[in-house]
């Protein structure tokens, strides 16, 4: 056979292209990667699989984490420290079998090693087509990484339910299998049913007083912020409005919110401008007013402050404030004017209203010609929506009385009995013998603890006793009795001039005639000729004055040793934030080994306040009145008069500290002397305690105005209290028994449809007369349920 060298030289080329084929990697690594040694691909990034044919699919942090198993084949799983398979497609760096990972790549211990970065994180599966996720039910993103916001709208995914306001209700497949490991179309649809925003729980916790939630999941668990008048978890359930229970007989009156707004200058005749009032409705939703002239006179125009701003009010739209009372005084001579709101018909607790006098964006539209301008929001009464003091101590009535040696028994600073500002009295003189054993009965067991009980009447003094190396004092104790009382004589539903109110009570058996002591005074008159008889009402709930230190609660001091450690605050007026002496948050004080604070304090918490001048004291031994741990403990509201409005119950809104200021100290002990060096002073501002409505009085410093300015050597005040507060926190645990929401949807007495309208219900009862029987239909009306109308039908026999 003869060859054209032509012909040879194709022939070589051909079997040379042959061969060349058959040392080419899979799909020639389908132009997503590099043919390498061993025909092997070395794929591009986020390609995968040995053609490099396969996307990589987004990675997450894991929701759950899962061990990888045994990747090498080993038949063994190697630990967290063992790396296997370094340089694969998936983990070029490598991976580990087992879990947790402890170090990161420059072998530095991590000290949170949950939630690996894992493709699709965990909850879903990888298109390798596409490279996206398709997730299983209830999550979303990219990556799978959050968690999805539900809906009211059904889907096809399974366990979405079939109901059509199904709160597992996710995603649209388009008809197509849920999870089958091609990612198609998952759109959210609907989210929160289209009456919330679907936000990280990092974000829902930030728009609830700020708190912060700082935990692994903040940027992937999810939830519906939903729009005021509608709840549920998908924000497809509507409210309905809220009412008084017109069944409601424990009370004459009910608790309703009772807001101070003050706007104070240095200077007289120097205010005016406009501002506005941003009030929220029980829902919480905000309505702001129309434009409210002020001056420093009060009037304008003819028309006194108060009538613009009721009429403001009552114009704002859908009845939202039905009635409002205001009520008004001039401060000094037209230096401003400090007026009281009390929303009679809005009953329930109320978010603290606020001013807007940035009308004009960043301009204030409130400012004063001369001197300076203070404004202030306080609330005077919080308002309730649920009674925890439902229970009546029948048989006894009593007055809140202010004590002292004067002959008006009118309350001083200098004569005041120490640990408390009055005393119950009956109506017409000191209690009887019969009545305080009635009393003793109604208050029964503080602390829930039988054990402990004394007396016939199996009860809890309230007391604790201090010595100061050379005599005893009966005090308040570590559990006082609570009360509410509601005056004997009150209008129909509302008596704005005089709220219940709550007192703290104690027993201290070396008061003839006043043994029963009040530590905060009544709203009203507190002397024998003016004061208002009272019912009173019990709570089962239990109240625990606050410390700090390794006891279980403030211990006796018979023996003349140290006090025990109270938790103290200070705050100013209308502010809403306590200054504490000690951390007092509960992931910062565990009940074990060595409990602190006694009791810890939470978001949700209930607290009493109470304008606590109640004499002088200090911590150590040896000294007069060594009561409370500070010195001349009884300044005041005003440093002369005890505050009426401190009967509140304050919810906790926010617990947490910040750094360390140049004026600030952590340690409330340290001994300063600050008439001779007025610098030295540093103050205990670091652990914060907000509650949800705004101080009616100042809650003071031990220093400077209460301190001690002798000259050295002779008694100068140098104690603890230098640094801190003097207001004494009393921790509030309600009791479900004797609890009674009085003011809810529909009043308690309907049901709230999908629309949002309350349904009220209808009662029946007959009634026996000689020769008919009259039916009674009790129907419950109104659009709130909250009017009782009786009609009548005579039925012959």
């Amino acid at each position: 056979m003869r060859f054209h060298q032509g012909s040879f030289l194709v022939s070589v080329a051909v079997i040379s292209a042959l061969g060349i084929a058959r040392a080419e990697c899979p799909n020639a690594c389908s132009g997503h990667g590099q043919c390498g040694s061993h025909d092997m691909c070395t794929c591009d990034r986020n390609w995968q699989g040995s053609d490099c044919s396969l996307r990589t699919c987004p990675f997450g942090r894991a929701h759950v984490d899962t061990p990888k198993g045994d990747l090498d084949a080993s038949l063994a799983v190697g630990d967290h420290s063992a790396i296997v398979v370094d340089g694969s497609t998936v983990y070029p760096y490598g991976t580990s079998e087992g879990y947790p990972f402890m170090v990161d790549s420059a072998g530095t211990v991590m000290t949170n090693t949950a939630h690996d970065y894992m493709e699709c994180s965990n909850k879903g599966l990888c298109d390798r087509e596409r490279g996206q996720c398709e997730c299983l039910p209830g999550y979303d993103g990219a990556a799978c990484q959050r968690a999805s916001c539900p809906s009211n709208t059904n889907s096809l995914t399974p366990g979405s339910g079939i109901d059509e306001r199904s709160n597992i209700a996710f995603k649209i497949f388009n008809g197509r299998s849920a999870f089958t490991g091609r990612a198609i179309s998952n759109a959210q649809v609907n989210q929160c049913s289209g009456h919330g925003t679907c936000m990280t729980i990092e974000q829902l916790a930030f728009l609830d007083n700020s708190n912060t939630y700082d935990l692994w999941d903040k940027k992937t668990s999810m939830g519906c912020k939903c729009d005021p008048g509608y709840t549920g978890p998908d924000c497809s359930q509507r409210e309905c409005v809220s009412g008084v229970d017109p069944l409601y007989t424990d009370d004459s009156t009910v608790r309703v919110t009772h807001t101070t707004v003050r706007f104070e200058t240095s200077d007289a005749s120097a205010l005016s401008g406009k501002y506005s009032i941003k009030f929220y409705d029980i829902t919480g939703e905000d309505w702001l007013t129309n434009p409210i002239s002020i001056s420093s006179t009060g009037v304008i125009n003819g028309k006194t402050h108060c009538e613009s701003i009721s009429e403001a009010l009552l114009e704002l739209p859908g009845e939202i404030i039905p009635t409002v009372e205001c009520s008004q005084t001039v401060i000094d001579t037209n230096k401003g004017v400090e007026y009281t709101l009390t929303f009679t018909g809005n009953p329930g607790h109320l978010r603290e209203l606020e001013l807007d006098q940035y009308l004009d964006g960043s301009r204030s539209t409130v400012s004063v010609s001369s001197g300076t301008l203070e404004i202030g929001v306080h609330t005077k009464v919080v308002g309730e929506s649920k009674d925890y003091f439902a229970q009546r101590c029948e048989g006894i009535t009593v007055k809140i009385l202010a004590d002292s040696d004067n002959a008006d028994n009118s309350w001083t600073s200098a004569n005041v009995r120490p640990g408390s500002l009055g005393y119950l009295s009956g109506p017409a003189g000191p209690l009887t013998a019969a009545e305080k054993k009635l009393l003793k009965k109604c208050l029964g067991d503080s602390d829930w603890d039988p054990e402990n009980n004394v007396e016939v009447a199996n009860w809890d003094a309230g007391v604790v006793v201090e010595n100061d190396g050379a005599s005893s004092y009966n005090m308040i104790g570590a559990f006082p009795h609570a009360i509410k009382v509601i005056p004997v004589e009150s209008t129909q539903d509302y008596n704005v001039h005089m709220p219940g109110s709550y007192h703290l009570v104690w027993y201290d058996a070396d008061a003839t005639d006043k043994e029963f002591r009040v530590a905060n005074l009544n709203s009203a008159a507190n002397v024998v000729g003016e004061a208002d008889e009272m019912y009173v009402y019990t709570t089962q709930g239990t109240v625990q004055q606050m410390g700090w230190g390794t006891e279980e609660e403030i211990a006796d001091n018979s023996s003349g040793g140290g006090s025990s450690t109270r938790v103290v605050g200070y705050f100013d007026k209308s502010s809403n934030r306590i200054y504490t002496n000690y951390d007092t948050s509960c992931n910062s004080n565990p009940s074990s080994p060595n409990p602190r604070n006694h009791v810890c304090v939470k978001k949700g918490d209930k607290l009493f306040v109470v304008d606590s001048c109640w004499g002088r004291g200090d911590q150590g031994a040896g000294t007069v009145s060594p009561i409370f741990g500070g010195t001349a403990l009884n300044e005041c509201d005003d440093s002369t008069v005890p505050s009426h409005h401190s009967g509140n119950i304050y919810t906790v809104t926010k617990v947490f500290s910040v750094p360390i200021g140049s004026n600030s100290t952590t340690t409330p002990s340290t001994t300063v002397d600050i008439v001779a060096d007025p610098t030295a002073k540093h103050s205990v501002d670091t652990n914060i305690i907000e509650v949800s409505s705004s101080f009616p009085f100042r809650g003071l410093e031990g220093d400077p105005e209460n301190s001690n300015t002798s000259p050295a050597g002779a008694g100068r005040d140098t104690t603890w209290s230098d640094n801190t507060g003097v207001v004494i926190l009393f921790h509030f645990t309600p009791h479900q028994d004797g609890s009674y929401e009085y003011v809810s949807e529909c009043s308690n007495r309907g049901l709230c449809s999908k629309d949002g309208v309350c349904d009220c219900f209808d009662g029946f009862k007959f009634v026996e007369f000689p020769y008919s029987a009259v039916l009674h239909v009790h129907r419950y009306t109104g659009h709130d349920c909250s009017i009782q109308s009786i009609l009548a039908k005579a039925k012959s026999r």
